[in-house]
């Protein structure tokens, strides 16, 4: 295991086992574990301050979850994104938030488009003086605001489900060079054909923005195998 970030000591509140859980599964899914990293109970125990039992409980969770792979005789390792992931994924997300989208046309009025540009200027500030992480918080939070004027109350917990995955997909496509001007320019086509008020085009627009990141996803997987150059940070507990 690298030395390439320190995980801070857990804190009280949950059961120990659930924040040491939680404190490994957000490094995941933030890119601080990056995939393939490999996962060693006496590490994660030592930078923690805990036993290794909740690491070793958290990690059982964690493969279940699909976040982690344990492989026999070698060990234990963040889970591999494959484009066959990526795509089945995206193509959920693409079908169930264009869906959404559709059903929202109606709902936008002039405080939701007043939201939406909001959204979407600070994402392209925040893109601009090099805030990635804010930028793509920002357009997570406009399709937020689309999901949200659907009221469709089943799709939620459905699309909740993906967002585990979704995050570290998000993350790792915008990385890629271009990807969030390129974001940037889709969301402002979802955002005009939902101005025009034809609920089909919504759809499409929605559909083509999510199903062009997994393109971009898989193009980066192929050029550079998801090796990542990313800041070494602290992980928070």
């Amino acid at each position: 295991m690298t030395d390439q970030f320190q995980l801070n000591p857990v804190r009280t509140g949950m059961t120990l086992t659930e924040r040491v859980y939680t404190t490994i599964k957000e490094a995941i899914l933030d890119l601080k574990l990056q995939p393939g990293s490999p996962l060693v109970e006496d590490e994660l125990a030592r930078q923690l301050g805990t036993s290794k039992t909740p690491v070793r409980d958290a990690l059982f969770t964690l493969e279940r979850d699909g976040l982690v792979t344990k492989i026999p005789y070698k060990g234990t390792y963040v889970s591999e994104i494959s484009v066959r992931d990526a795509t089945e994924i995206f193509e959920l997300r693409a079908v169930l938030e264009g869906l959404a989208a559709r059903m929202a046309t109606d709902s936008f009025g002039p405080a939701e488009f007043a939201e939406a540009e909001r959204l979407l200027d600070a994402a392209d500030e925040a893109r601009d003086r090099g805030d990635r992480e804010a930028a793509s918080l920002f357009g997570a939070q406009f399709h937020g605001l689309i999901l949200q004027q659907a009221e469709i109350r089943r799709l939620k917990p459905i699309l909740a489900k993906l967002e585990e995955q979704l995050r570290r997909l998000r993350r790792l496509s915008d990385l890629r060079q271009g990807r969030l001007e390129k974001s940037s320019r889709e969301h402002r086509q979802i955002l005009q054909a939902l101005r025009d008020g034809d609920p089909l085009i919504v759809e499409q627009a929605m559909r083509n923005h999510l199903r062009s990141v997994v393109v971009d996803f898989a193009e980066m997987s192929a050029s550079e195998a998801v090796k990542l150059s990313l800041p070494h940070e602290e992980l928070v507990s």
